[in-house]
């Protein structure tokens, strides 16, 4: 396979690390975390990083399950389509709203997921020249800016760098407090894409002038119509057996930390490890081997799913004694950088 990094790496083909960068108010300078050699992080655009997880596997696109049945002997899942497929495993990594959950628990989705209390507006924007510079200079894949004063968080994020190595597509999340989101009479339910821009507008007017350009460049066209609402999931317990669960149908949560996507591959190597050598037929060894992989899973990514949750908490925000963490690594003071798009190319 091509080395990951080199497959996946949203900033290629410009020689920069992967870096998000945290500005304070009321704190002078930045922090955030940064590729390095002895602190390695890989921030992968999602579509090259389907391509390579697809690496000679004969995916079949467009299914969903139907049916589950399993036993001592196997697995079986019919797919609405009427195709069949059958094995000794089945593995639901199928996603915060898991069919495969709701068979293995006998709960549906809406009794399991709580919502986060956040109104979330998205938007789209492509950026050339020295628009696009700037970005990369507030944090080369992604910055935030905080500040409990301000009655929203927001995240500003580059979602791939184009060929030509001088623009680039980004995206950004503004966030606020509220508790009826999902009542089907919110204002987001109704609004057009220009009242949610003119919204985040008037709200970003309280950013200085550097951290309000992505929003300011954003036009109406680029504001997401649906209206995103989160949820996370912390399940105690799952049963043994041939049915297990890995990712967001196990443990969905926030991405305020980044670690949703880590996380997942650590429960794919984990549980492979575990079922690696295994006699198929033998159940009592399966059933085993599934029990600690759950056990260790479930503990783990609870544990994640709380610090995501907590970390744009408005106490986490004030305390400046607080260690913030994100991509799975604590922040550190960052350094304010100028960047030449051409003596940056690879």
């Amino acid at each position: 396979m091509e080395d990951l990094k080199q497959a996946t790496d949203h900033l290629q083909p410009l020689n920069l690390p992967a870096q998000m960068g945290i500005y304070f108010q009321d704190r002078p300078g930045r922090v955030g975390v940064e590729d390095t050699p002895d602190a390695p992080i890989i921030r992968a655009e999602r579509r090259r990083l389907r391509n390579w997880l697809s690496t000679n596997i004969p995916i079949q696109w467009g299914k969903k399950v139907n049916t589950i049945e399993h036993n001592d002997e196997g697995v079986s899942v019919t797919f609405e389509d009427g195709s069949t497929a059958k094995g000794d495993i089945l593995v639901g990594a199928d996603g915060i709203n898991s069919i495969v959950r709701q068979h293995l628990l006998q709960k549906p989705a809406k009794d399991l997921l709580k919502l986060v209390p956040l109104a979330a507006i998205v938007g789209e924007v492509a950026l050339e020249g020295d628009a696009f510079k700037r970005q990369l200079e507030l944090g080369h894949s992604a910055y935030v800016y905080m500040s409990p004063t301000l009655g929203f968080a927001n995240f500003n994020g580059l979602h791939e760098v184009n060929p030509d190595g001088v623009s680039a597509k980004y995206y950004w999340m503004l966030m606020q407090p509220d508790a009826s989101v999902e009542d089907s009479e919110h204002w987001l339910q109704k609004a057009t894409q220009q009242e949610k821009l003119d919204h985040v507008l008037k709200l970003a007017s309280k950013l200085p002038a550097r951290f309000r350009e992505l929003f300011e460049l954003t036009p109406a066209s680029g504001i997401k119509t649906e209206t995103h609402i989160w949820r996370d999931l912390e399940l105690e317990s799952l049963p043994a057996g041939r049915v297990v669960l890995l990712g967001d149908s196990a443990h969905a949560m926030t991405p305020f930390r980044g670690e949703g996507g880590y996380h997942s591959f650590i429960d794919a190597m984990k549980l492979s490890e575990k079922l690696v050598g295994l006699d198929s037929k033998d159940i009592d060894a399966i059933n085993a081997a599934v029990a600690e992989y759950n056990s260790e899973m479930l503990e783990r990514g609870a544990e994640a799913v709380r610090n995501s949750r907590n970390e744009n908490s408005d106490k986490r925000t004030r305390d400046t004694k607080t260690k913030l963490t994100t991509a799975n690594q604590l922040v550190r003071p960052l350094p304010e950088v100028e960047i030449d798009l051409k003596a940056v190319r690879s």
